[in-house]
């Protein structure tokens, strides 16, 4: 996780007698030069900087509806209703302040399915530039599974490709993004531990790019902070709050049509994102952020057989902690 410098204090004091400035000035420019020093070596220059992250992405993180410092989860209490839900785990976080609302099981370690995608977007904004090109291999078109429909030998943008990754949660789109930012899909999924490390993900590991390999693991904790990390970025959250994508027809590829899977994205006033994820071993999994009142919730449930209802509920429980009603119909019964 980030560690953001501290602010130095500074104090002065005021000398009189000429006499004492044929020493204090050399001492002065001394102290000075000390401290440029510490500031080149600590990285500081005037204005937070966080590494890994472009020029042209620190606006986002500096907004002020999004938080720039790291999301550390506190609880205030564990005596949370683990009926509440039908999934193995799941959390309801404050993404202001990092208060769980609502936990079950927040440090079991499950697979995390196509949830994976968020961290490949991740890697994919902080080092490729979403005008670049990327050609899908035959690797990546032979992925199978979820696809966006990309073909070996096409070129798309990476904005294209994270269109297609995360609305349609192609397996193909993650490879071709993989293989363009790394060199290599193994090499990409080195990039992804590195970064869950700076992030503190301490029960979160990853071996591909797209979530097919069920050996990826996380923590229904740690997929909260890495989702309100991901939704720092500018790009992302526009992305993930897309309901459909049109890729017109060019010469370097053909015509697709993308449908974004995030369940409650049209139907759960305030939700404005980001994924869900399916295998076998790892159940139904859904990554979801919604703001009501001024309120940012990140939701989080893993292995659930009504990820759907599951996440109504906790989002129904979350924002009643600060007496905000959201008016749905997504639980009556016929």
């Amino acid at each position: 996780m980030y560690s953001y410098p501290q602010k130095i204090s500074q104090t002065s004091k005021k000398f009189v007698g000429g006499g004492l400035w044929l020493w204090v000035i050399p001492a002065i420019l001394l102290l000075l030069i000390a401290s440029g020093m510490f500031f080149l070596k600590s990285g500081m220059t005037g204005e937070v900087k966080v590494e890994g992250v472009k020029d042209e992405y620190l606006e986002t993180l500096r907004s002020p509806e999004f938080s720039t410092e790291p999301l550390a989860l506190v609880t205030e209490d564990d005596d949370f209703s683990p009926d509440l839900i039908a999934g193995s785990a799941g959390v309801m976080v404050d993404a202001d302040t990092g208060k769980i609302l609502y936990g079950k099981e927040i440090d079991r370690r499950l697979p995390m399915a196509s949830l994976v995608k968020i961290m490949t977007a991740v890697i994919t904004l902080e080092h490729k530039s979403l005008s670049d090109y990327a050609t899908v291999t035959a690797a990546a078109d032979s992925v199978g599974e979820n696809e966006m429909g990309v073909s070996e030998g096409e070129a798309y943008s990476i904005e294209e490709l994270l269109y297609g990754l995360l609305l349609n949660s192609g397996n193909d789109a993650a490879y071709t993004l993989a293989e363009n930012v790394a060199g290599s899909s193994g090499e990409f999924v080195e990039w992804m531990n590195r970064k869950a490390g700076e992030l503190g993900l301490k029960d979160t590991r990853f071996f591909d790019p797209s979530g097919l390999d069920d050996r990826s693991y996380t923590t229904v904790s740690d997929l909260a902070v890495l989702t309100q990390y991901a939704m720092r970025h500018k790009e992302f959250r526009e992305i993930v709050a897309t309901v459909e994508k049109e890729l017109p027809y060019s010469d370097l590829h053909k015509y697709l049509y993308l449908v974004n899977q995030t369940n409650l994205l049209t139907t759960y006033p305030g939700v404005i994102g980001v994924k869900t994820g399916y295998t076998e071993e790892a159940g139904l999994s859904l990554s979801t952020y919604a703001v009501n009142s001024g309120k940012k919730l990140v939701g989080i449930v893993l292995n659930s057989i009504d990820r759907k209802g599951d996440m109504v509920i906790m989002l129904d429980y979350g924002f009643s902690q600060y007496g905000i009603t959201v008016e749905h119909h997504l639980l009556d019964t016929p």
